[in-house]
């Protein structure tokens, strides 16, 4: 079952934001949420009545600059910047490696230079698109290049591509929908160089295709492999952070990883897991696209409406948008005792 989306508009958030800058104003109580273990650095100060709002991010060493930015500069922000202190901290989850069929592709790219027997290249991640630099020049490059967000479309013009196709949405659902044939009759060669974690949507979706006939060819180029967090971090994660940001499934499964470990329970099957109190780390999850949060809501340590997601434009701008509407929802349950 997919995930529910509570994802607010902009607009919803910008309400949100004015009732917490106004119900602010009078001196309350904090109160802690019965489930949680917070220490005292997520309550507004009762002397300053400023909220600490504590945001980890969870991507890559080096990859989160984009999103930091996004949330320190949006408008939501800016209008709480009176009652709310935002703290973002860098907390890496996971790192890349060699894929498996990594050599594989290199001996492709050093054989058939322009990969003249494909019709496209399809492009799902910027680290994918690092990859794929790595062993093939923009020059004479006959395929077309399919990316599947604004994200990933840069990092290959950033690179010297071109890109020829983006779907109407970033997920591997639009793209297998949406990537429109070259040839009508004939069949449509696609190389998709990917994580190996990455889901089997897009070849196994164009493969369903009725108005043309796709063939796939999958090479794991890369794979995404958990770290492990400091005691700092773990302290953080578990017990001060309210918000996770994730921007892969795998990236949720390290996230619970390390919260495994700072409860002790790694040794727990999945079940027992999920029955222990703080066993996402007591924060909401806020996820860059439905599949991530899909991924969520699979794991069973989060209930839907602890699962923030942009149903409509998954993507930096909408995950954005997601955690401002998701910390107004923290502010506000903090101001009601919840």
């Amino acid at each position: 079952m997919a995930p529910v989306s509570n994802t607010m508009t902009i607009l919803r958030g910008v309400a949100l934001a004015s009732v917490i800058s106004a119900v602010s104003s009078f001196v309350h109580t904090p109160s802690f949420r019965p489930d949680s273990c917070r220490t005292s650095s997520m309550l507004a100060s009762a002397e300053t009545d400023i909220f600490t709002l504590t945001v980890a991010l969870t991507r890559e060493e080096g990859k989160n600059d984009q999103i930091m930015e996004s949330i320190e500069n949006h408008p939501t922000r800016i209008m709480l910047q009176k009652s709310m202190n935002l703290k973002l901290v860098e907390m890496p989850c996971i790192e890349h490696a060699d894929g498996p069929d990594l050599e594989a592709f290199k001996k492709m790219a050093e054989e058939d230079p322009s990969f003249s027997k494909y019709e496209y290249i399809v492009i799902t991640s910027p680290e994918s698109a690092k990859v794929f630099a790595s062993s093939v020049k923009p020059s004479g490059l006959s395929a077309d290049i399919a990316a599947v967000g604004k994200a990933t479309k840069k990092a290959l013009t950033d690179l010297g591509f071109e890109v020829s196709f983006v779907p109407s949405k970033a997920n591997g659902e639009a793209m297998a929908e949406e990537l429109p044939p070259v040839t009508e009759l004939g069949l449509n060669n696609v190389l998709y160089p990917a994580s190996a974690k990455a889901a089997e949507t897009i070849q196994e979706n164009l493969g369903l295709r009725k108005d043309s006939a796709f063939r796939v060819e999958r090479l794991n180029t890369y794979d995404t492999v958990s770290t492990t967090l400091t005691q700092e971090q773990l302290d953080i994660a578990n017990g001060q952070a309210h918000i996770a940001c994730f921007g892969s499934p795998s990236a949720v499964d390290a996230w619970l990883e390390n919260i495994d470990r700072a409860l002790g329970i790694e040794d727990l099957d999945d079940e027992e897991k999920k029955k222990t109190p703080g066993s996402q780390g007591n924060v909401v999850a806020v996820c860059i696209g439905s599949t991530t949060a899909k991924r969520c809501l699979e794991s069973g340590r989060w209930v839907s409406s602890d699962i923030y997601y942009p149903a409509e434009k998954p993507g930096l701008e909408g995950w954005t948008d997601s955690c401002l509407t998701a910390g107004g929802d923290v502010m506000e349950k903090n101001f009601w005792g919840l």
